[in-house]
């Protein structure tokens, strides 16, 4: 499969016992439309009253469909990653500060889930899906989930963009005597230091760290989903 078109983070599953019901919005809401015309300010489609089921339905459809826009974006992070070092000479600017970019990009967009996360949890305590009393052990279990990503961040990110360790140590050498119009080229063979090859090593091992945290969190957030669906099937 052609790299652009990887999604290395899988995306949440909507709960198949809710799909009938889901359905059933879908001539709501084009009636809507047609009442209302097209929501182009508000994006909003006013369905009026809906029983139970399909408020539940809506409910699932809402949080996944925010969640899947989430991984899609962490995924396209990703992508841009890894390519990095084949496209860094076709884009304007330092590729070193691109990288660091990228990396804050992909915890911004991942700090989401928390948010999103304790959007839902209130919006399912006023509809009585679970009882006001849980939200606060369910944000407490999530937020437990959430940290070791939590430090993953505090050390790639707070402070200063600069990380230890050799390699980073090459980028930002190699970076640096490239914004000035410089190369490194070795004493012994005179061959020049390829900046791509150092963005490389960088980009790989951080995708890939990144990588199993956003896959970490989307098996997370689906076995939130699966118990969210069996409580509220006994409410």
């Amino acid at each position: 499969m052609p790299l652009r078109f990887l999604k290395e983070v899988e995306e949440v599953v909507y709960p198949e016992e809710h799909l009938a019901d889901l359905k059933r919005s879908i001539p709501l809401m084009l009636a809507a439309m047609k009442r209302d015309g097209l929501p182009i300010e508000s994006g909003l489609i006013n369905v009026g009253k809906v029983d139970k089921e399909l408020d539940v339905a809506l409910f699932f459809a809402h949080w996944i469909t925010e969640i899947n826009e989430i991984i899609e974006n962490l995924n396209i992070v990703l992508i841009d990653m890894r390519e990095l070092s084949n496209n860094y000479v076709l884009l304007k600017g330092s590729p070193e500060k691109r990288y660091y970019l990228l990396v804050r990009t992909y915890f911004h967009e991942f700090y989401r889930f928390r948010e999103s996360f304790n959007r839902v949890i209130k919006a399912a305590a006023s509809r009585r899906y679970i009882q006001p009393d849980e939200v606060p052990r369910a944000r407490k279990a999530f937020q437990y989930a959430f940290e070791d990503t939590i430090r993953i961040r505090n050390n790639l990110v707070h402070g200063t963009v600069f990380w230890k360790g050799d390699k980073h140590f090459d980028l930002t050498l190699l970076s640096s005597a490239r914004e000035r119009g410089f190369a490194m080229q070795s004493c012994q063979t005179g061959e020049i230091w390829d900046i791509g090859s150092v963005l490389q090593d960088v980009c790989e091992e951080t995708a890939d760290i990144l990588r199993d945290e956003g896959k970490r969190m989307s098996k997370v957030i689906q076995a939130i989903v699966r118990e969210l669906v069996d409580v509220i099937a006994k409410v």
